[in-house]
Formats: C-alpha cells, structure tokens, sequence
C-alpha cells in the first residue's frame, strides 16, 4: 500500500508542478575583462558615445504560472550577470521578446497499481492547469563604457 501512495503522490507533484526556466550566456567576441558584480551593469536601449564591444549576451526566463513582469525582472538579472562575468559594465539591448500565453490547458490523469502480497488497489486523479508558455528572451551586446 505504500507504494501506490508514493506513485500517485508521485504522479500528483508531476501533474501539477510548473516548469521553470532561466538561461543565459555570453559569447566573447572582444576582449574579456576581469569578472565584476551584476549590479554595476547597466542597460542600454541606445548605443553610449563611447564603448568597447566585449561578448554577445543573452537570457531567458519562463515558467507556467509567473506574471510577465516577474519574467522581465529575472531576464534583466540574468543577462546583468552573464555581462558581468566578462568584466562588462553595460548591456546594449538588440532584442526583447516577450510572451505572456493565455492559453489555458486541462490535463487529467489516472495512476493505478497493484501491490504484491496482497490485493490492494489505489486509484487517484490530478488536475494541472497551464496558462501556456509565458516567457521573457533578451539579447544584447556586452559592453565596456569608460
């Protein structure tokens, strides 16, 4: 009998967990520098009057049940420490991406097992509801700024 709990309190985490997702890198495409904190990074929409060019960056965040705008904020924070690993101190942002799916999606599901040594069966049923993939991409260019 303790099997089945663990395998339907299995399949019932399964169904209703939502997926979270944060990514980012830096490619160098210039002259790396030594690392410095994520919060000296600044972002930029426009190019500043002087700068040097060190890596292309970019992250991502996503999850099922976040609001955009938490998504943008982890997005910011992720791409900040990616440029701050190459030693830049700006980000010239080249794109924003953002989607904030509506799409509502029920799943159903029904785990059954039967245990050995003896004639115990467990049925149970979880619902999930997934708002769709809402996410967040930024991609920029990794900056030095005298």
């Amino acid at each position: 009998m303790k099997f089945v709990s663990i395998l339907i309190f299995s399949f019932s985490v399964l169904m209703i967990s939502g997926c979270t997702i944060m990514d980012g890198n830096a490619i160098v495409i210039g002259e790396a520098r030594s690392p410095i904190s994520p919060s000296q990074v600044r972002l930029y929409r426009t190019a500043p009057a002087s700068f040097e060019e060190i890596a292309i960056v970019s992250s991502s965040a996503g999850h099922d049940f976040q609001k955009s705008s938490s998504l943008m904020n982890a997005a910011i924070e992720r791409i900040k420490k990616e440029a701050a690993k190459v030693g830049a101190n700006g980000v010239i942002l080249t794109v924003i991406k953002e989607r904030d799916a509506p799409v509502v999606v029920t799943s159903y599901g029904t785990a059954v097992a039967t245990g050995t040594g003896g004639s115990a069966t467990a049925a149970g049923t979880a619902t999930s509801v997934n708002r769709g993939d809402a996410y967040t991409r930024l991609k920029g260019v990794a900056v030095y700024v005298p």
